[in-house]
């Protein structure tokens, strides 16, 4: 199936950590451990093991090798999972030995990166199970942290989701602030195309009275929003009817209970902030090994 309108966000780099890790860095200690470096001496070693408390999904993994530059690489680490893999309660997943005072250092903001991200991986993969089998394309939206856009979009794809746009300049969304504008879809859409060839368009409709008009306007994509199931169905039929090639889009406060009664819509991409947007820390912890 396919997992993104654009470029799915199927990997992340050192550069898309780098900025909020630094930042998380400093925030975090903006001095010293006060706490650490009276407790212990620079030269004091120790071990650690990231283990799950819960069972989930991985994401996140990419945050450790920033965190260690940051330390001065006073730690050595495997990870024994990688990105998107499952795991159960009780797993280690991570082994870690080196400076106690690194370890320390860097524990909060690692588990902040790692318990966020899995628990959208966690989250997305507990809904694309139950629910993708069914043909529904489980999208993430713009719905995020700022500055943890395409982490998070990458926590969605590890867990088995798809990607919707990235940002603005990706591809086009006429909304319903655009058409107020307009008395039809079809000026903006051609607008759009003309000066952005080759962007995809999509265009968003609250009611069935636009449904002939955006059918007819060029768009690409169609975004049936807070339609009531019947007003769906009857959307999602007459355009497999009248506009195979058009990808349908459902949105307006989808929830996992919502999607219950939108399985039978095969190939309509559904797309759900509550993935990111009311996320919950997966339960991780670091344990330090005494010696």
């Amino acid at each position: 199936m396919k997992r993104a309108y654009t470029q799915p966000i199927s990997s992340v780099n050192y550069q898309d950590y780098e900025t909020l890790v630094t930042l998380a860095w400093r925030e975090d200690c903006p001095d010293e451990d006060i706490t650490s470096v009276s407790l212990f001496s620079p030269e004091k070693k120790a071990s650690a093991s990231l283990n799950a408390r819960e069972p989930g999904i991985l994401c996140g993994t990419g945050v450790l090798e920033v965190l260690n530059v940051l330390s001065g690489n006073s730690i050595q680490y495997e990870f024994l999972k990688k990105d998107s893999d499952t795991f159960a309660k009780g797993d280690t997943l991570l082994k870690i030995q080196g400076s106690l005072i690194g370890i320390l250092r860097i524990e909060r903001i690692l588990l902040n990166f790692l318990q966020y991200l899995s628990g959208i991986s966690t989250r997305t993969g507990e809904v694309v199970s139950k629910y993708g089998k069914n043909g529904l394309m489980i999208l993430d939206t713009r719905k995020t942290l700022p500055g943890y856009r395409k982490l998070a979009k990458y926590a969605v794809y590890c867990g088995g989701g798809s990607n919707h746009r990235l940002n603005l300049s990706e591809m086009a969304l006429i909304k319903d602030n655009h058409l107020a504008m307009y008395s039809s879809a079809h000026e903006p859409v051609n607008t759009i195309k003309t000066k952005f060839p080759g962007r995809l368009v999509e265009v968003e409709i609250d009611s069935l009275s636009q449904l002939e008009d955006v059918i007819t306007s060029g768009a690409d994509v169609i975004l049936l929003d807070n339609f009531s199931l019947e007003d769906a169905k009857i959307a999602y039929t007459t355009l497999k009817q009248k506009a195979p090639n058009v990808q349908i889009e459902i949105s307006g406060g989808i929830t996992p209970e919502k999607l219950e009664a939108l399985a039978e819509l095969s190939g309509a991409g559904v797309s759900m902030g509550y993935l990111t947007h009311t996320t919950r820390f997966l339960d991780l912890g670091l344990d330090i090994e005494q010696r």
